[in-house]
């Protein structure tokens, strides 16, 4: 299978299936935020703390995935990830019916650890597909994931009216249970683990990774993707409710801000490609076509608040006009990793990129959503948006003007 020319594609194809329904369970809990405040019988926020829990668990997972793929390997690492991602479906709702705070925060909190698989996604997707799409192939998957916000938001929007919120929990578990078949079936490693391998060597690929400056212009260039797609991600839909729009509005949202976003991972990815395809420094190429990207998100964000006071429609297109920014940055960012890693020092790079990018992550749902929305400060909650886009257009710019590296050569001493 691995031998055919099409099993690269077919592996973004399986693995973008699987992306629409990860992440459409983070907009799915955000949209019944409210119904488990009242089953559970406690504020607004507590609730929102659980998926803060997630997002910790999140960032943990990430750092731990190199770890863990050297020790389980490639697919058994994929799977447990899965399981963490579709049982908590399951969890949640039976937690809330016997009114079990703990478990509720366990089950929420332990969703975010399916993180481990996300850099191994990526990974083997750069190790087989030809270099000449690293950005589009991986721009289509991170768009999957984008297109996943709003799924969730649809069917929560189509089905909690209908059905009931627990029917909301059930129908994305399953989704993800049928996604995962193939993606468990078609994964298939290309880097050789070698037993004998001294830890030490690992251990000194991931330092010198973490010493590299470029290393941290990449943690920068990605702060805003994450700051903004958790902010809309978790808290437009309760932003949108605050201001008194139905289910069905908010869900018709978030699915219109999500198509927008995936076609503009992908044209970016196209585009990045193309001018890397031209660029000596494909780092400098692909740098300036994702702070373009930044420079918008940074724009729209800052008019967010604004916008809302107008008009639905006019949240809606400048709700669109940030994620479009934000999703083109990631829509060429992952392509950055294959170009400064070595291929057998790649699960470590972008696992650390990951891991280090996402440390917003949680701190993100606590001020947009806790901190500041839940108190009514939302103009200054969208204005942390603008202010992270700034910054990694800043470092965009800055990685613009750095030349390609390998930094796995520093750490065998100029081998």
């Amino acid at each position: 299978m691995t031998e055919k020319k099409y099993y690269p594609w077919l592996l973004v194809l399986v693995y973008s299936m699987l992306g629409i329904f990860c992440p459409a369970a983070v907009t799915q809990f955000s949209m019944v935020v409210d119904d488990l405040a009242k089953a559970l019988q406690v504020d607004q926020q507590i609730v929102l703390q659980a998926d803060t829990c997630r997002a910790v668990c999140l960032v943990i997972a990430m750092f731990l995935s190199s770890y863990i793929y050297r020790r389980l390997g490639l697919r058994k690492t994929i799977a447990l990830g899965l399981a963490f991602q579709a049982l908590p479906q399951f969890i949640i709702p039976f937690a809330v019916s016997i009114n079990s705070i703990p478990l509720f925060f366990i089950a929420k909190a332990s969703q975010g650890l399916n993180a481990i698989a996300f850099p191994l996604y990526i990974s083997a997707i750069t190790m087989w597909i030809d270099k000449r799409y690293y950005a589009l192939s991986t721009a289509i998957f991170n768009g999957s994931f984008t297109a996943g916000a709003g799924v969730g938001a649809w069917i929560s929007g189509r089905i909690v009216p209908a059905m009931g919120w627990r029917s909301s929990f059930y129908i994305i578990g399953i989704m993800v249970v049928i996604c995962s078949v193939p993606v468990l079936l078609l994964t298939r490693d290309r880097t050789v683990q070698n037993p004998a391998e001294p830890e030490i060597k690992h251990r000194g690929v991931y330092t010198n990774i973490v010493r590299n400056p470029v290393t941290w212009m990449c943690v920068f260039a990605l702060l805003a993707n994450t700051w903004v797609t958790q902010a809309v991600t978790v808290d437009m839909s309760v932003y949108s409710k605050s201001l008194n729009y139905s289910y069905s509005s908010i869900g018709n949202m978030m699915l219109i801000i999500s198509a927008v976003t995936v076609i503009s991972s992908i044209i970016a990815g196209a585009v990045s490609d193309a001018a890397a395809a031209r660029s000596k420094n494909k780092i400098r190429a692909r740098s300036i076509v994702m702070g373009a990207g930044y420079a918008l998100s940074a724009a729209a964000a800052a008019l967010i608040a604004p916008m809302a006071g107008v008009s639905f429609m006019a949240l809606e297109i400048t709700a669109c006009m940030m994620m479009f920014g934000a999703s083109w940055a990631i829509g060429v960012f992952w392509a950055l990793p294959s170009e400064i890693y070595d291929p057998s020092d790649s699960v470590a790079g972008v696992a650390f990129c990951s891991g280090a990018s996402n440390i917003p992550n949680p701190i993100a749902s606590a001020v947009v959503g806790v901190v500041l929305g839940t108190r009514g400060y939302w103009g200054a909650a969208w204005m942390t948006c603008a202010a992270t886009s700034v910054i990694s257009l800043i470092a965009s710019i800055m990685l613009s003007k750095q030349k390609a590296v390998s930094l796995s050569a520093d750490s065998e001493g100029n081998r």
